[in-house]
């Protein structure tokens, strides 16, 4: 009989703490299937409530030390080396920075955060300690290590001190961090690890459990790298098979995770989410690969539940875990969820609230039905916002595209996380002056989380053929040699990030130095500012309040307002004109359309690129600005207008727009709210604004 603690799973540092693990948590269901029990013990908990939270999350992900500095495993490096881990070196050169490397263009670290990172590592030896106790006192035949980024160090380190307590427990490895040469190179240097699997271990990791459990050897299994099978290699080592078929797959099992959250510090007033997939690989990677994309080109196969399997997935998890988000696991969206398992959720009364990743080409329509199902947070993978570098990059969006999904998002109430990218080999600096006048237009529109240098990851294409694609020089980021006290050619097949030069040498900071200041001043201006139009008594008006503003007010009918309208998605004149000739606006060429909204295109209320039009604004609907940007338009209304009782009333003949490019003088600055003055209505709707017989918007202030 199989006993419960025969088969342990561990999640340590730096890995989820407010979600847990789905693929460990698939592993014990694929295992309580076949019979073997399974506990999954989250010790990166346990190590959050030691170093807090805050903190902890900045290390685990692209936060504050840049994930480049590889801090979370350095923290443990000490454990794993002993005096070998390189300690002051590590502080001085990748911290303070004071070496000439650097990928992220980040300042040095405070003094603050180094003694913190520092405490850290001093609080690792007792958290080992009491992760080997547990251990122990359970005392299993097998464990299994989950391998993710800055999980590894954390996770050796644990692994030597169980091998040498328990030299008969079998000791496993699996992640990403062990695809391919990474889990060979793990296995032959550090022996206390008796196998690790690369690639998907759903299909193998159960025989491989039983076989342990039996006593029979493990080697030769598809993807199971074992010390006899782990020697240097040429070219790629082969990995488990792919999982076809993922209706066959079990619902993952979180009872383990919520029991240990529950009892944590956290319990009591955090409420985590969970993860689900609808598919795996990547639709868009089978086709082209994006240039700094690390997903090993074997994993990319694109597969997907079927709608009826993950509707039923939802509502199972859902019901066990009530009132938790759901963050979709899957690469990239599948297109075909738009047909039954979105519109499935969308039809439903009780929303629940889902995150995807998305590629930046939806509709509208298809991101007004995600709102519907739920779905309130996307990331797309923007990237950047030239169509140049977007096209090196292999993203197959156009800038025009990515800025419009920003625009839908806003008005729909869809955050949306994204970042810019730069220093493609190739690039044309002058995209980056190009991108730098644009940003100020877009001010009204979410701005990106993070902006740098493009990071070299394992397997991505940057890395395959990094001579022919403009790299020079690939090696392990610096931080890797203060990390791991190994030879340099156990570092090359460790890594996963990767440093590089430029074959055709090029001064990256000298031309994205301007775009860098106003991406990092964007945030500020967001919440402040807004560009929103309101239709209303046969006129479109056009608000605006950014600080690049060339007039408060646009008011538009007739044909200038259908062609701004159709340009709510990024259209060309040819396309332009047979919109207005089938809404009764009458024959117009597509010459006369360019003139029209060349007025438009000056007062930065719609952009450009080539010859397709974008109108910036974001209609007052659904969507109302923030209480920030609200009283920001009165404040405008005091510059602009004068007050009349129940609310303003503006003159549209100063803001009417003619094709004789005349635009209105707009004060520099707008007046401070005194003490006196009434506060305005925090939520505008487009019912607040009418358009009178004599030439004047009414503006009327709800009490």
């Amino acid at each position: 009989m199989i006993c419960a603690d025969e088969v342990l799973l561990v999640c340590m540092p730096f890995g989820g703490v407010f979600s847990p693990s789905i693929g460990l948590s698939l592993l014990k269901a694929e295992l309580a299937a076949q019979g073997v029990p399974a506990r999954v013990l989250y010790f990166s908990i346990r190590f959050a409530e030691l170093v807090g939270q805050d903190f902890y999350y900045k290390l685990a992900t692209d936060g504050t030390p840049s994930f480049e500095n590889l801090a979370g495993e350095w923290i443990f490096s000490r454990a794993l080396f002993g005096a070998r881990a390189g300690s002051e070196e590590y502080v001085e050169a990748i911290l303070r920075k004071r070496t000439a490397w650097t990928t992220d263009e980040e300042e040095p670290a405070s003094a603050a955060l180094i003694a913190r990172i520092l405490r850290a590592r001093q609080a690792v030896d007792g958290f080992l300690a009491w992760c080997r106790e547990e251990l122990v006192r359970a005392r299993p035949k097998l464990v299994g290590f989950s391998s993710m980024y800055q999980q590894h160090v954390a996770s050796l380190a644990l692994a030597r001190l169980v091998k040498r307590s328990l030299p008969e427990t079998f000791i496993v490895f699996g992640g990403a961090h062990c695809q391919d040469v990474m889990g060979a190179e793990t296995v032959r240097r550090f022996p206390f690890v008796d196998a690790a699997v690369s690639g998907e271990a759903d299909l193998v990791f159960p025989e491989l459990v039983r076989r342990v459990l039996d006593g029979r050897p493990v080697s030769g299994m598809p993807g199971v790298r074992t010390r006899d099978t782990a020697g240097p290699a040429a070219g790629r080592l082969d990995t488990a098979p792919i999982v076809q078929d993922l209706d066959a797959l079990p619902c993952p099992d979180y009872r383990d995770y919520f029991e240990q959250f529950a009892a944590s510090r956290y319990g009591p007033y955090w409420q985590p989410s969970i993860h689900m997939e609808t598919s795996r690989g990547c639709w868009w990677g089978e086709k082209s690969h994006c240039t700094f994309c690390g997903l090993d080109s074997r994993a990319l196969a694109f597969r997907h539940k079927s709608a009826r399997r993950a509707i039923d997935e939802f509502d199972w998890l859902t019901k066990r875990h009530r009132g938790c988000a759901v963050e979709a696991t899957d690469n990239v969206l599948d297109m075909r969820c738009f047909d039954g398992f979105m519109r499935e959720l969308a039809s439903r009364r009780r929303r629940i609230k889902l995150f995807y990743e998305v590629k930046a080409s939806l509709t509208k329509e298809q991101l007004r039905l995600l709102r519907d199902a739920g779905v309130r947070h996307i990331q797309p993978g923007i990237e950047s916002l030239s169509d140049p570098v977007l096209k090196l990059a292999r993203k197959g969006t156009t800038a025009l595209q990515n800025i419009q999904l920003l625009k839908w998002c806003k008005e729909l109430g869809i955050e949306v996380g994204w970042n810019v990218l730069w220093g493609f080999p190739g690039e044309p600096p002058e995209e980056y002056a190009r991108m730098e006048e644009l940003v100020p237009l877009l001010a009204h529109l979410p701005p990106p989380g993070s902006c740098g240098v493009m990071r070299l990851d394992r397997f991505s294409p940057a890395f395959e053929d990094a001579e022919r694609l403009g790299f020079a020089n690939v090696e392990p980021l610096p931080p890797y040699r203060y990390i791991y006290a190994l030879p340099d050619e156990a570092l090359a097949r460790l890594a996963w990030f990767f440093a590089f030069d430029y074959r055709e040498p090029r001064d990256v900071r000298s031309y994205v130095a301007g775009l860098e200041r106003k991406l990092l001043a964007w945030p500020r201006l967001f919440e402040k500012h807004d560009l929103f139009s309101v239709d209303r008594d046969g006129w479109l008006l056009v608000w605006d309040t950014r600080p690049a503003r060339r007039a408060p007010l646009t008011a538009l009918r007739g044909i200038d307002r259908l062609l701004y309208e159709a340009c709510d998605s990024a259209q060309g004149a040819g396309r332009l004109a047979e919109c207005v000739a089938s809404n009764g606006g009458g024959p117009v060429s597509p010459e006369e359309v360019e003139r029209r909204l060349e007025p438009l295109l000056e007062r930065g209320l719609m952009v450009r690129d080539g010859s397709r039009y974008l109108a910036l604004a974001v209609p007052l609907g659904r969507y109302s600005p923030p209480a920030p940007a609200v009283e920001r338009f009165f404040d405008l209304l005091r510059a602009l207008g004068k007050r009349v009782r129940g609310g303003w009333v503006v003159s549209l003949d100063a803001a009417r727009l003619t094709t004789s490019k005349r635009t209105v003088a707009c004060r520099k600055g707008l007046p401070r709210r005194g003490r006196s003055q009434a506060r305005p209505a925090l939520r505008l709707t487009a019912s607040q604004f009418s358009v009178g017989a004599r030439g004047e918007v009414r503006i009327r202030v709800d009490r």
